[in-house]
């Protein structure tokens, strides 16, 4: 690892100590980003976090279709979820923290498109109405047996031949500080064990990206790899 890269994971450290409440002014607990989604929306002015974060979901929004039936789960401060509602006909966030979605409720009141809900993606239980289900950075929180029951529940709930489109860290070693920081539980997430979950559940996968905190930008090859990003398709 360089110094620029190894510099930006103390960066991560230090801010995982305080629940990256530095930039997610909503508080509550865990790993959370905010973007206060607006229509100038200055991408140059985001910090390294929120650039990673909104391209996964800017990514996201050029794969679903006009109209579709979207969940955001695991949805965070919900900037997100708001950004897909550009294009899809409904979506449904859901997200653990009580505080938070009590917030971005009222902050995104006027969206009539997306609804938030505060439950556990342990407990949802939705049969086949997504056309797209997005969860980003939200595996690596979950033990593994939670982790594939949490794809389970996913694939239950999308259509037929419906789409699962997810990140997390990539190859993220278990240290003694991401221990101690508490906020993921599973490390060491690969392909191969990406598409043993994922056939386990009932998906397929169509596509493998990547992506780092240096470009930011999501791409099948890369020599860097800090995310990998996932499309997976309900058999």
């Amino acid at each position: 690892m360089n110094l620029i890269r190894a510099s930006k994971k103390i960066i991560g450290f230090l801010k995982g100590r305080s629940g990256f409440n530095i930039n997610n002014p909503l508080g509550g607990n865990g790993e959370r980003v905010d973007i206060q989604m607006k229509e100038s929306l200055d991408y140059n002015h985001l910090d390294l976090y929120q650039k990673s974060h909104y391209k996964r979901y800017e990514f996201a929004l050029d794969q679903i279709k006009e109209g579709d039936i979207c969940g955001d789960f695991a949805c965070g401060t919900g900037y997100g979820s708001v950004l897909l509602a550009k294009k899809a006909g409904k979506l449904v966030g859901a997200d653990i923290d009580k505080v938070v979605v009590s917030k971005i409720k009222e902050r995104y009141k006027k969206n009539l498109k997306v609804e938030f809900q505060h439950a556990n993606i342990l407990d949802l239980n939705y049969t086949n109405i997504f056309d797209v289900i997005v969860s980003f950075e939200t595996l690596e929180h979950l033990e593994e047996n939670d982790l594939r029951t949490a794809l389970q529940i996913f694939c239950n709930a999308l259509k037929p031949g419906g789409r699962f489109i997810f990140s997390s860290p990539y190859m993220q070693e278990r240290s003694e500080d991401a221990v101690k920081l508490g906020f993921h539980l599973t490390f060491y997430i690969s392909e191969e064990k990406l598409r043993e979950w994922l056939q386990a559940a009932g998906f397929e996968i169509e596509s493998i990206n990547y992506q780092n905190y240096t470009s930011h930008t999501i791409m099948p090859n890369l020599e860097e790899k800090d995310f990998i990003i996932c499309i997976a398709v309900k058999h």
